[in-house]
């Protein structure tokens, strides 16, 4: 079986990873070097931190993040403002917490593993800080958690300077630059660094003048499958990879202002950006840097990279097949917590060994995608 993979982030090279293993002939098709639509995240697993976008109290808290300056709102796709509004505050069914929960418990266990076997990508089981200033958001982050699908073990916990913080101990981290490294050299692939044109739902890829055949296709290339008429939309964000000292014990979030920090064996990552924006500019990503000093100190910046997270109208995963064509895509900022189990998922399509999820496939199932 032949195999093409329309993008090279972290679901497509899991999703490449899994079909590795069956010995599957894979291409990847991916313009810049893999992982770079991905490898700017903080590398946070936190699967159960999972948000729902279509919530009136997310559109609230967005709109305190722009006055905060922590999101600015530049561009929307169309097709994911109207699925949003037609789907607001509607509850996902019961059987879609339960494909999530099951693709979280996954994700978190498959790192694990891959560290058990070389833990050569920073691999810890350090918990997650979500710290607040305000006692107000604390409260309200308590009880939402205590709401949460998942269940979540949490503990609510002092942090200097801060109004405190919840403490979620099961989660974990990663350096998604040394993951990259990893995952690409334990795939067996042949790599197009060529940007893909057109594909067919037939199995055929076009890209410079060139079109080749497969037997499958799996588009996992973020926020442009909105090329397809699907309802996603990104949401930018930055990561910079900084020289200091972390003045917490754990990888942490500063809740109020989207900022994440991470201590490596390197460097410091801090991440930051939840910008509806489908430009290349990065203007405002010092700003970022600016609110992490709260958390770090540091002298020194190293590079910053820039990613668009590919987010559904409700946060969930896009995964089903159309034909010859599976798309797989749309965990908005929890790309990495769910990339094991999306690629799992979108493998076992490609195999035969399960259908079209219902409610993670609800946009492809039956839908004309325009191929």
């Amino acid at each position: 079986m032949k195999v093409g993979i329309v993008g090279g982030g972290i679901v497509g090279l899991f999703t490449a990873y899994y079909l590795s293993k069956e010995g599957i002939d894979i291409t990847i098709f991916e313009k810049d070097f893999l992982g770079s639509g991905s490898i700017h995240a903080a590398g946070l697993i936190e699967p159960y931190r999972f948000d729902r976008i279509n919530t009136t109290g997310m559109i609230l808290k967005m709109l305190k993040y722009m006055k905060k300056r922590v999101t600015a709102v530049k561009s929307l796709s169309k097709a994911w403002v109207i699925e949003l509004l037609k789907n607001l505050d509607k509850q996902p069914p019961q059987e879609a917490w339960e494909i999530m929960r099951e693709m979280a418990s996954f994700s978190l266990k498959e790192y694990k593993r891959m560290a058990e076997e070389k833990n050569d990508f920073d691999y810890e089981e350090s918990g997650l800080l979500e710290i607040y200033e305000d006692k107000n958001e604390l409260e309200k982050a308590i009880i939402e958690e205590r709401k949460s699908p998942f269940n979540p073990k949490f503990e609510v916990v002092d942090v200097n300077g801060f109004t405190g913080a919840v403490y979620f101990p099961e989660l974990s981290k990663v350096d998604t630059h040394k993951f990259i490294d990893r995952i690409s050299k334990e795939i067996k692939a042949k790599i197009v660094n060529e940007a893909v044109t057109k594909v067919s739902k037939d199995g055929k890829v076009y890209f410079s003048s060139k079109e080749e055949k497969f037997d499958y296709i799996v588009l996992s290339a973020g926020v442009w499958l909105k090329n397809l008429g699907l309802p996603i939309t990104a949401f930018k964000g930055y990561g910079y990879r900084v020289k200091g000292e972390v003045k917490v014990d754990h990888p942490a979030v500063l809740a109020e202002l989207g900022v994440a920090v991470v201590k490596n064996s390197d460097f410091v990552k801090i991440t930051g950006g939840f910008d509806g924006d489908f430009s290349y500019d990065s203007s405002r990503a010092e700003l970022f840097l600016e609110f992490a000093r709260k958390l770090v100190d540091f002298n020194f910046v190293y590079d910053l990279y820039m990613g668009f997270r590919p987010c559904s109208p409700d946060g969930f995963p896009i995964i089903g097949k159309y034909e010859n064509v599976v798309i797989s895509t749309g965990a908005c900022r929890l790309g990495w917590s769910y990339a094991p189990a999306m690629g799992k998922k979108t493998s076992e399509i490609i195999l035969g060994k399960i259908d079209n999820m219902p409610y993670l496939s609800r946009f492809i199932s039956g839908r004309n995608l325009s191929l």
